[in-house]
């Protein structure tokens, strides 16, 4: 009896997951960037490198949009979420990879200059998380962002996701007890149902430490391609 109940617990759970994950994939990605801040502050910034452009001779091609503003320019995040992992390796130089609440796919920023956040911490929109910079494979470069939006099958273009997002001037002001830090380790057994902001059903705790840890492993090691 007790198993029953354990699988309709368990099943009522997926339906309630796979109701909400399918009501967001009827968003049109044009719809989406309305609900996103660009993820580069300020006026002075411009996008003069898009998806699928030739990289290193035609062996690969570019998974994402280079977003070109001085060095130093302020990077926030485009929604509310938790900074999944902070990075610096050769070909991203200084990254940040970026869990948006509302939202099954990541958001990848690359060769900054200066990192303001830290794994598991939990962001608000509009919030400064880092800089513009040069790092990594882009130190001949003009100093730009790249920045990508990394699915469980892979990179997709996120120019249509943010290209008619709003410009905030400077980021959002966030007071010190907003800055929380929320774990990515967490126990799978108390499995709860997690609500965002709104109240909307987003995903239970299990799908969380399952899916976020193990996914997010595999897309760090998909973005090989810069």
């Amino acid at each position: 009896m007790k198993n029953l109940l354990t699988l309709v617990l368990m099943a009522s759970l997926s339906f309630v997951v796979s109701s909400y994950s399918n009501s967001k994939a009827k968003k049109s990605p044009s719809a989406i960037a309305k609900e996103l801040y660009f993820p580069v502050a300020g006026s002075k910034s411009n996008i003069g490198s898009v998806w699928g452009q030739e990289r290193d001779g035609g062996r690969r091609r570019h998974e994402g949009i280079d977003i070109f503003a001085d060095k130093g320019t302020p990077l926030v995040a485009i929604s509310d979420g938790v900074i999944e992992f902070v990075g610096n390796d050769e070909l991203g130089g200084k990254t940040i990879t970026f869990q948006p609440d509302d939202y099954e796919w990541e958001a990848y920023y690359a060769h900054l200059d200066k990192q303001y956040v830290r794994n598991g911490q939990r962001v608000k929109k509009g919030q400064l998380i880092g800089t513009v910079g040069n790092t990594g494979n882009a130190k001949t470069t003009p100093p730009h962002l790249h920045f990508g939006i990394y699915t469980e099958s892979g990179a997709i273009d996120p120019l249509p996701y943010v290209k008619t997002s709003p410009k905030i001037s400077a980021p959002v002001a966030v007071a010190n007890d907003e800055a929380q830090t929320k774990s990515t380790k967490r126990s799978t057994k108390n499995s709860t149902v997690k609500k965002s902001p709104n109240g909307r059903v987003l995903e239970t705790e299990v799908k969380t430490a399952a899916t976020r840890i193990i996914t997010g492993e595999l897309l760090r090691r998909i973005r090989i391609k810069l």
